[in-house]
C-alpha cells in the first residue's frame, strides 16, 4: 500500500454514492500540525508539517514542513504553504477548489480565538494570493485527541470487538459538548485493543454552513482515506499526512547544530529535491 501511494497509484477511493453534498464540489483537504521539543531542548525549533489534497478524489496529497520558534503553537509560514498547495491544485485540475477542509491537529481550546486570527486569515491571504478576487469557502475545523471522554455501549447497543467496544462510526454531538460551540466526538476506528478513544472535533469557521450530519459525514470518509491502511483510522487522513510530515522534518533535524537565530536559512539547507516533490508527491506515507 506505501509503495503505491509513494509511486503515484491510488490505493482507495470513497465510493460517489458515499459522498456528502459537500464533498462533490472541488474541494482541497489540508491538515496541519505543529510537534514541539521536549522542555530540556533549547536549541532545537518546533517543526510544522502541512499536508494538502491536490486531486479531486482526495487521495493524492503533497507535504510541507517548517521550522519556527520552539513552543510557538501558531503556524507563522501558513500563507505561502497554502499558495504553494492551492498552485499544486491549480496545476494538477486546471481548476482552484471551491471549497477549504482545513484539519488542525493540537490546539488547546484557550488558543481557538488566537488560531482564528492567525491561522484563517492565513489561508484567506494566500487565496488571495494566488488569483485575484478568488475567494474560496472555509471549513475550519480542529481536532484534539488529548482528553478524557470514553464511551461504552448501553446493554442494547451493537458492540465492536471482544473488548465491547462502541462499533467504528459512533458520533456524540450533544449532552457532553459545549453548548456555545460546535463540537463532536467521533469514534471511527475499530480498536485493536483497549477501549476505543474517540476524537474531539471543534468547528472554529464555516463558510459552507455545513449539514452537522453531512459535516460529520465526510469527517468519517476520511478517516477511510489514509493510504497506509485499508481500514478506518482514528483520525482524518490529512491530520494524519500533516503528523507523518511534521515527524520527517523532525528527523531532518535530528543531530545536527541549528543556527536558531535563522531558522529560514537552516530550513533551506534541507529542502527536499524538486524533483521528489514534483514527481512523488506522497514519498512522505
Amino acid at each position: 500500500l506505501k509503495i503505491n501511494a509513494k509511486t503515484n497509484g491510488t490505493n482507495h477511493l470513497l465510493a460517489p454514492g458515499s459522498k456528502p453534498p459537500m464533498s462533490r464540489k472541488d474541494v482541497m483537504y489540508i491538515g496541519a500540525d505543529v510537534t514541539h521539543p521536549s522542555p530540556e531542548q533549547t536549541n532545537i525549533p518546533s517543526v510544522v508539517g502541512v499536508a494538502a489534497s491536490y486531486d479531486l478524489e482526495g487521495f493524492r496529497y503533497n507535504c510541507c514542513y517548517r521550522l519556527q520558534n520552539a513552543k510557538d503553537e501558531m503556524i507563522r509560514d501558513l500563507e505561502n504553504i497554502v499558495c504553494k498547495q492551492l498552485r499544486q491544485f491549480h496545476q494538477q485540475n486546471r481548476k482552484l477548489p471551491d471549497l477549504i477542509m482545513y484539519y488542525r491537529d493540537g490546539v488547546s481550546e484557550g488558543q481557538f480565538a488566537e488560531i482564528l486570527t492567525i491561522e484563517l486569515r492565513a489561508i484567506q491571504a494566500a487565496a488571495a494570493a494566488v488569483s485575484t478576487g478568488y475567494k474560496p469557502k472555509i471549513t475550519f475545523i480542529v481536532v484534539q485527541k488529548r482528553h478524557h471522554a470514553r464511551f461504552f455501549p448501553t446493554p442494547k447497543c451493537p458492540t465492536e470487538g471482544r473488548n465491547n467496544n462502541v462499533p467504528p462510526g459512533t458520533i456524540v454531538d450533544r449532552y457532553i459538548t459545549a453548548p456555545n460551540q460546535y463540537q463532536f466526538f467521533l469514534v471511527s476506528h475499530a480498536a485493536v485493543q483497549g477501549v476505543a478513544k474517540p476524537t474531539k472535533y471543534c468547528v472554529l469557521w464555516d463558510d459552507e454552513n455545513c449539514n452537522p450530519d453531512q459535516l460529520q459525514a465526510l469527517t468519517y470518509n476520511l478517516c477511510h482515506m489514509f493510504a497506509r491502511c485499508n481500514r478506518a483510522v482514528s483520525y482524518p487522513a490529512p491530520t494524519y499526512y500533516a503528523h507523518l510530515a511534521a515527524y520527517r522534518g523532525r528527523v531532518y533535524i535530528k543531530d545536527r547544530n541549528l543556527n536558531m537565530d535563522n531558522l529560514l536559512n537552516e530550513y533551506q539547507r534541507m529542502q527536499i529535491k524538486t524533483e521528489i516533490i514534483d514527481g512523488h508527491p506522497m514519498f512522505f506515507v
